[in-house]
């Protein structure tokens, strides 16, 4: 690679991004690797026979990367990340977040659109089903609303159901927001979720341990659970069924010794009984965001507490502003909203459903909405 182009740092980090998608080389081999050279550009320069002889590393592993030594490969992937806008951050990188380096299994480094907030600010991964009740969805934008409003970063997978109500809280609290992906961050997975995904970006990132064009494989979404657990203290669970993935986040996070808080769901709603189960197991519940504040350290008097509910009430994203517009003391659908804004009527129902939740309107039976 020609060094003159770009400082040694970057170029690093480019190597390191090569090292992550040869194929069957993980972040055990990885530092096993770099250990022994020092660097992922030595790595890159050495000879088959000076790479099998590093401890752990087989003759199959080092003629994968042999054989991942393409330069005009590595040079259209730096071009694209370039025209893409994206980031990469390895785990050498001092950007790299510190909790996620101490987990069992971390990725060898991100891919970022947008900017990582800053390490020293706290995070709260915010989890559930993406099957939620009009409960779950409050509770998840409520918390999420309110936890940003205090400076805290809400980490989720941008899932719809609860993973996007979270984020959606986050942004509407006027704080800032990660989405862990199981795909490319050049790929909006669900596609319903692209004007969300911008917002995130403006206020946050995306993440994800996969390239750029990596589409939504299931198995790639169960891996990346680990990395939304990981990138914070505290693991929040709001909704999840009986046999929600959902699990599998609270496990990991369980086992990297992290905390998991569990919100009670009603004991007769089949939207709970995941909740209810991880509650019988021992996991501690929350009913507020003091709960979570508590575990975090953090304390606001009475009348910080009046401040910051007032600022919630007054932030109002655009989207909810232009649907809340339309509303006056007649009653107006969902159907009429959609038609005047010329916008989908998921999108026009997702807002109504949030200046529900914010006290802004009310649904009255049969006719639509007016407001409070």
């Amino acid at each position: 690679m020609k060094h003159d182009e770009r400082g040694e740092d970057s170029m690093e980090e480019y190597y390191m991004m090569w090292l992550s998608r040869v194929t069957n080389v993980g972040i055990h081999k990885v530092n096993a690797l770099l250990n022994y050279f020092g660097t992922a550009e030595a790595i890159w320069n050495a000879s088959e026979y000076e790479i099998q002889k590093v401890k752990g590393i087989g003759t199959q592993c080092s003629q994968s990367i042999q054989k991942a030594k393409n330069e005009e490969q590595l040079q259209n992937w730096i071009d694209e990340m370039e025209q893409k806008d994206i980031q990469y951050v390895s785990i050498k990188n001092e950007r790299y977040p510190n909790l996620l380096k101490q987990i069992f299994d971390p990725p060898i480094g991100l891919y970022v659109k947008g900017f990582l907030p800053d390490e020293n600010i706290q995070k709260v991964s915010m989890v559930g089903a993406r099957k939620c009740s009009s409960y779950g969805s409050y509770v998840t934008h409520k918390f999420a609303q309110e936890l940003a409003q205090t400076n805290i970063v809400i980490v989720s997978g941008m899932a719809t159901g609860i993973d996007g109500m979270a984020h959606k809280g986050a942004l509407d609290g006027g704080g800032q927001t990660i989405a862990v992906l199981g795909t490319g961050v050049d790929i909006c997975y669900p596609v319903e979720h692209k004007a969300l995904m911008e917002r995130i970006i403006q206020n946050g990132c995306v993440v994800s341990e996969y390239p750029p064009g990596s589409k939504p494989y299931p198995k790639n979404f169960v891996k990346r659970n680990r990395i939304i657990s990981g990138l914070s203290s505290i693991t929040v669970v709001v909704e999840a069924g009986k046999k929600s993935g959902t699990f599998i986040t609270a496990d990991q996070a369980l086992e990297n010794g992290r905390e998991v808080f569990v919100v009670p769901g009603n004991i007769t709603s089949k939207f709970s009984e995941g909740t209810n189960a991880l509650i019988k197991q021992g996991c501690p519940i929350i009913t507020g965001t003091d709960d979570i504040l508590q575990a975090l350290g953090i304390a606001y008097s009475k009348t910080e507490k009046q401040i910051l509910k007032q600022n919630m009430s007054n932030n109002i994203a655009k989207e909810e502003q232009e649907v809340y517009d339309c509303i006056g003391q007649e009653a107006i659908n969902a159907e009429t909203i959609s038609r005047i804004l010329k916008r989908e009527i998921q999108e026009v129902q997702y807002s109504l459903t949030l200046l529900e939740i914010m006290g802004k309107i009310k649904k009255l039976p049969q006719t639509g909405y007016i407001r409070e």
